[in-house]
């Protein structure tokens, strides 16, 4: 068998606290990725009479299955449906028996993404939540047979970006600029979790010739950003923004043709104009630093 990193399932709303479950890859779980989850069944709190009637089980010899409810359960007739027939519980699918790695041991494959029939961002949000079973789960006035409802937390990559950054890294005024603005990486509580609508980027900016220690020129004044729709960020993927323009075409719109060498952009939600309604970060652009 591989070799794996333990991982204690989480307590969340009931989850069990001491079920051994380990995962391959045992970290940056990719949902589009191939992921097998290791069951220790041994490793469940057998002072619970469902973990012990579990643990008979496999010693009776009897196949285990995975039965599992997020990100996604399967509907009725879907061919990974948990339980088949008017009594689902006493009739796991077949398609779902786990693998017998030895002992106590059970694992369970998949790619998430495909076996969810589901997105990645989806499966970031809601992780994979299951438990394991014989075929006969009991139920139905006799006692359950089955493990503790486990997890598999699948985090999002990390990354040493921040929050805020351009696209490309080096610049020029004619170059096309996108600015990112990552929502979901947002560390200030009254930034999270903004709608599209309600995000905005102020723009402060120098053209060739002006001194950079003076304050620039704006193109909408703070207070007035959210009335500017041209400054608005569209969303691209859940809680990710955009917003992309050619300085030398869109801050020259009055007709100037100076260049434009600098560039200050702090992203903003509309309905409040205060310091809680920024990002404390300062985008600074420099459009002489292209190589």
């Amino acid at each position: 068998m591989k070799k794996i990193i333990a991982l204690s399932a989480l307590t969340v709303g009931g989850l069990s606290l001491n079920a051994q479950v380990t995962t391959d890859p045992p970290e940056n779980i990719n949902p589009e990725d191939s992921l097998t989850i290791y069951v220790d069944i041994s490793a469940l709190d057998m002072g619970l009479d469902h973990n012990q009637l579990l643990m008979d089980a496999v010693d009776a010899g009897e196949d285990m299955y995975i039965w599992t409810w997020s990100p996604v359960e399967h509907p009725v007739g879907h061919p990974l449906r948990n339980g088949l027939g008017s009594q689902e519980w006493k009739n796991s699918n077949d398609t779902l028996i786990m693998t017998h790695e030895g002992g106590y041991v059970f694992s369970f494959s998949m790619i998430p993404v495909d076996f969810y029939e589901t997105s990645a961002a989806e499966v970031y949000a809601k992780d994979i939540e299951f438990l394991v079973k014989p075929k006969d789960g009991g139920g139905y006035g006799d006692p359950d047979i089955k493990s503790n409802d486990l997890l598999v937390a699948v985090d999002p990559p990390t990354t040493t970006k921040d929050p805020v950054y351009q696209f490309p890294e080096f610049v020029s005024d004619s170059t096309l600029v996108t600015i990112v603005y990552d929502n979901n990486r947002e560390p200030k509580t009254t930034m999270q979790d903004l709608p599209e609508g309600n995000v905005f980027v102020h723009l402060e900016y120098w053209r060739d010739g002006d001194d950079l220690s003076l304050p620039g020129q704006q193109y909408a004044l703070w207070t007035q950003v959210d009335n500017t729709p041209e400054l608005g960020l569209w969303e691209v993927e859940p809680g990710v923004f955009h917003f992309s323009f050619v300085p030398g075409e869109f801050l020259n719109a009055g007709g100037t043709t100076d260049e434009i060498v600098f560039i200050k952009a702090i992203v903003k939600r509309g309905d409040i104009n205060t310091v809680a309604g920024r990002n404390d970060q300062v985008l600074e652009v420099d459009l002489e630093e292209c190589p």
